[in-house]
């Protein structure tokens, strides 16, 4: 399937969107702020500011990155700032300089959905159910926490705060296995962008290998499909890399996510 959507693929005009949609395209919840060299993007619910960076080179990096520490100082949220293969390419070690943590390498893989939905189509003998209430939030909640042996309580709070305002483009997933819930993935889709993306998507150690990964990711490419949305990314881990790869999705480039976090603990 790799070799289909290579060809329906144009992979410098899937970045060029992509980049322009990092530009522009404010999503709900967020706060998009934009210089001539970086953009943010606030989010109160998560306390976080998010930035990408567009016009960073050897003369301006040192400057631009001390002035993003002083204003995440001031505001006291986390700073992500995260960084593509596309990007000034010595970005990274002068973020690290600075006292950034630098989180694992992440591959970015794109699925292009005029390919058709055919790679994802196999029956799975696990129910899958788009989280509809926030009810369903403990056992997404319960799923996650086994699968990452992370906190999600900041994602919770987004969605709890989604589905009350019966707001979609945040949309979250959960997979049972006899009553249990085993695994979980979150999609984003906005009505301006060309992208849904695949977040959070990962399965409870004791269910792991009855193909219940896959079944999230149909279930998403499914309703990705139906909000409009012309390619399906991930910012894929070692771990999701090599089923993402069998389903077709494409390796557009690599990120890293650098973090400096100024919040109150």
């Amino acid at each position: 399937m790799g070799h289909v959507t290579l060809a329906l693929m144009n992979i410098e005009e899937v970045i060029e969107r992509f980049r322009w949609e990092l530009r522009n395209l404010q999503w709900d919840g967020e706060n998009l702020e934009q210089s001539a060299a970086v953009t943010r993007r606030i989010t109160s619910i998560r306390n976080a500011c998010d930035i990408t960076c567009f016009a960073v080179n050897n003369e301006n990096a040192e400057e631009l990155i001390r002035e993003e520490i002083i204003r995440a100082q001031a505001l006291k949220v986390a700073l992500e700032w995260k960084v593509f293969s596309f990007d000034f390419s010595g970005f990274v070690p002068r973020l690290k300089s600075a006292g950034f943590s630098v989180g694992e390498r992440e591959a970015m893989v794109v699925y292009d959905l005029n390919a058709g939905l055919h790679p994802f189509e196999e029956p799975g003998r696990d129910s899958v159910h788009r989280v509809t209430g926030v009810e369903m939030l403990g056992d997404f909640q319960s799923a996650y926490t086994a699968a990452f042996s992370q906190d999600c309580s900041a994602t919770v709070a987004q969605l709890a705060e989604a589905l009350q305002a019966g707001r979609s483009g945040h949309d979250a997933y959960l997979a049972y296995v006899d009553g249990v819930p085993a695994s979980v993935g979150r999609l984003y889709t906005h009505p301006k962008s060309a992208f849904a993306g695949l977040y959070g998507g990962g399965t409870s150690p004791s269910y792991r290998g009855r193909g219940l990964y896959r079944a999230i990711v149909a279930a998403r490419a499914r309703d990705a499909l139906k909000a409009g949305a012309r390619y399906l990314l991930v910012d894929a881990m070692p771990t999701s890399l090599p089923i993402l790869l069998r389903l077709g999705f494409v390796r557009v480039a690599e990120s890293w996510p650098c973090t400096l976090d100024f919040s109150p603990k």
